[in-house]
């Protein structure tokens, strides 16, 4: 076990407070960067309750990037965290404790341990305070909704469908970034760039950035969106008293079914699994945090989420510039084509593309070519690969009863909605179907 005691010193270059390091039993210190500096020059009060909250995301991201997994004495797949984060009322923090571990050994697979104490070196201390009166470029935060903006394709349509649903509104967009992990800043101005000449004056976007201050050891980064619900529930402190938290993701995704009996407990991401984000709102509650998280595609498909899009002809203008792969960060010296957005055979990307055939928009161009077996390069069919996956998901056929055994695993559904999770993962099924059918892969 590895432990973790978090330490502020005085001044950031990233204009959030004290500097933020990880003073692990294991290793090296490690500086995280907590870039809120877009949250800080916005005009009211800090909620220093939620500033906390976005901190304590930043932080864990932080030490989930920064260990191996595969360690000798381990099961090369479990760590164990001891993390010792200092709080304005460790008290309250500590109360909450055990909703957190568990929200945390969901998402990450592994084993946490978390103890909050108080400041030593407070995180908005009066340097900060001070640095931040001297802001001559202030903004007001105005809106009724924010929502996680990625770059990616969901998250995209999640935004535009909103919008739509409400012409009187504004919605406050808010993302984060590695710099160290992807590209999803530039992912996300590419789109911004279209939303300002469709949604003129309707939507604000915040940016931070999250991640160690290094490469990072752990390539799952199964903990990277908690650091985007850190900083929405940030951005909705300022919104207003219960302002929601919107993740748009489509169910499949969210609900992770195994494509594969083998990779029933290999779960990629978690963050917007809906025992997830129940944990995520029990905590916010224990903290009197009053910001619901939710998702309102957690019953559709990826192809029904392009489908039912409420501005068809704009989507269809600007989906090509969003990115839905799961590998580009750190696959694509293996592609035909690097300038792809996609590798074309993750899971994310499959999705993707059974998606927009699904929904009529052409073949895409991808860093892995399916219809072109010799610029492949490599065996992309191997064993239990992502696309040797999809094939064996849609020609295994499961039944009703091997879904839902499958698709609850080790984790709690909510049984009432047995019925509606076993119809997605079957449309998804027909979804992947017609795909690998169209480039002769079944």
């Amino acid at each position: 076990m590895n432990t973790i005691k978090v330490e502020l010193e005085r001044g950031s270059p990233y204009c959030s407070g004290s500097e933020i390091f990880l003073n692990r039993s294991e290793g090296p210190k490690i500086r995280v960067p907590f870039k809120v500096e877009d949250y800080i020059r916005c005009r009211g009060a800090i909620n220093e309750l939620a500033f906390e909250f976005a901190y304590f995301c930043a932080i864990i991201y932080g030490c989930d990037r920064s260990e191996k997994r595969d360690v000798i004495g381990g099961d090369r797949w479990t760590r164990e965290f001891d993390v010792i984060i200092p709080v304005s009322d460790p008290v309250l923090w500590n109360q909450a404790a055990s909703v957190a571990q568990s929200a945390l050994e969901f998402l990450t697979g592994d084993l946490w341990h978390l103890r909050f104490i108080s400041y030593v070196e407070p995180l908005l201390g009066h340097p900060f305070r001070s640095h931040r009166r001297k802001f001559r470029k202030r903004s007001r935060m105005t809106g009724d909704v924010v929502s996680l903006f990625s770059g990616g394709l969901d998250s995209l349509i999640g935004v535009i469908n909103w919008l739509e649903d409400n012409p009187d509104s504004k919605i406050v967009l808010a993302s984060t970034y590695d710099a160290m992990a992807e590209n999803a800043k530039s992912d996300q101005s590419r789109l911004l760039a279209y939303l300002k000449d469709e949604y003129p004056s309707r939507y604000q976007y915040f940016v931070a950035r999250a991640g160690v201050c290094n490469d990072g050891v752990d390539g799952n980064f199964r903990s990277r969106s908690l650091a985007f619900i850190g900083n929405a529930i940030l951005a909705a402190s300022f919104v207003g008293a219960g302002a929601p938290v919107l993740i748009p993701e489509n169910g499949a995704i969210a609900l992770n079914f195994p494509l594969t009996p083998a990779r029933a407990g290999s779960m990629s991401t978690r963050t917007v699994h809906p025992l997830f984000i129940n944990l995520l709102n029990e905590f916010l509650q224990a903290l009197g945090l009053q910001h619901i998280v939710e998702n309102s595609y957690r019953l559709y498909t990826k192809g029904e989420m392009v489908q039912q899009c409420l501005n068809p002809v704009f989507l269809h203008k600007v989906y090509a510039d969003s990115v839905s792969c799961g590998k580009r960060g750190f696959d694509r010296k293996h592609w035909s084509d690097k300038h792809a957005h996609g590798c074309g055979v993750c899971v994310p990307c499959i999705f993707r593309r059974a998606a927009l055939l699904s929904a009529g928009y052409a073949e895409e161009g991808y860093g892995h070519d399916v219809l072109d077996r010799l610029s492949w390069g490599r065996d992309i069919l191997k064993h239990n690969g992502d696309l040797q996956a999809a094939i064996d998901f849609v020609e295994s056929a499961y039944s009703s009863d091997e879904i839902w055994s499958m698709a609850k695993g080790s984790t709690r559904l909510d049984i009432s909605q047995k019925e509606d999770y076993i119809s997605l993962v079957q449309r998804l099924r027909d979804e992947v179907a017609v795909w690998l059918k169209s480039v002769n892969l079944i």
